[in-house]
């Protein structure tokens, strides 16, 4: 249960506040982009918390809304609004190695710091999810070197494999963190100081909101992890139901700017 008026507000972006079809180019609406913006502009920070990198989308969309800043990859990257990079956390290089030798000996597929580029045994593989089509689908020969990386996706595995790569991983490696997301069909990996709920909190900071006064809405269990960091933690409705369990309060559907309808009702 929220019993306070928030004073900053923290938004996952995908199934939560873009509630478009990602087919459609802007993939958010205008009431979504329109309530943000407002309450930016009132002095009530709504700032995007996401697992995506600092793209030129996320960057123009929080100049949409007149964030100040946006939490990324999952905490790994922080930046203000003019991309200028205020907090990154990578994963340990040694690390990261073993990390990417256990990957390709289980034949999984993984793409670094939300890039452009899958790799894995082969180049023609059956994608379900859309925005895994237009990526570049590459083999592991093709990694020259690993980059400075402060997030991994990895996927294909069943769901109960994926839980046990990431139970596999976790106790392997004390010094990074895990989520299971995509429904149960992906892991997404970080230092283990990159989480949303310490990008968060590290962004209160930087604004001079207690902490305690600010929630942040999602669906997945990269934003479950928040709860401990902040006031609050709101699920939207369209989380499964291990995810509306956790959290404080259950806001509106993300289709259908529930969003903005949730932010209104909390400013209640």
């Amino acid at each position: 249960m929220i019993n306070f008026k928030p004073k900053a507000y923290f938004l996952d972006m995908d199934g939560t506040y873009l509630d478009l079809p990602r087919k459609k180019q802007i993939m958010i609406s205008e009431k979504n982009v329109e309530v943000a913006k407002d309450f930016n502009n009132r002095g009530i920070p709504v700032i995007l918390s996401t697992g995506r990198g600092n793209s030129k989308f996320v960057l123009d969309l929080t100049n949409k809304i007149n964030a100040p800043f946006a939490v990324c990859q999952n905490g790994g990257v922080i930046v203000d609004k003019n991309n200028n990079v205020l907090k990154r956390h990578e994963i340990n290089p040694d690390t990261l190695k073993s990390i990417i030798e256990i990957l390709i000996a289980q034949k999984m597929f993984f793409i670094f710091n939300s890039g452009d580029t899958i790799y894995g045994t082969k180049t023609k593989f059956r994608i379900a999810r859309a925005w895994l089509k237009k990526l570049n689908k590459v083999t592991y020969d093709e990694i020259q070197s690993l980059p400075a990386t402060t997030k991994i996706l990895t996927f294909g595995k069943s769901k109960k494999g994926i839980i046990k790569l990431r139970d596999e991983l976790l106790n392997a490696f004390h010094d990074i963190s895990t989520h299971i997301v995509s429904k149960g069909y992906s892991i997404e990996i970080s230092d283990i100081n990159a989480n949303k709920g310490i990008g968060d909190r590290f962004v209160c900071d930087l604004l001079n909101i207690d902490y305690k006064e600010a929630v942040h809405l999602g669906d997945s269990g990269n934003d479950v992890v928040t709860q401990k960091y902040l006031g609050g933690f709101v699920a939207m409705k369209n989380s499964t139901k291990n995810i509306k369990q956790k959290a404080d309060y259950v806001g509106y559907s993300y289709k259908k700017s529930g969003v903005a309808k949730t932010l209104q009702e909390l400013q209640k």
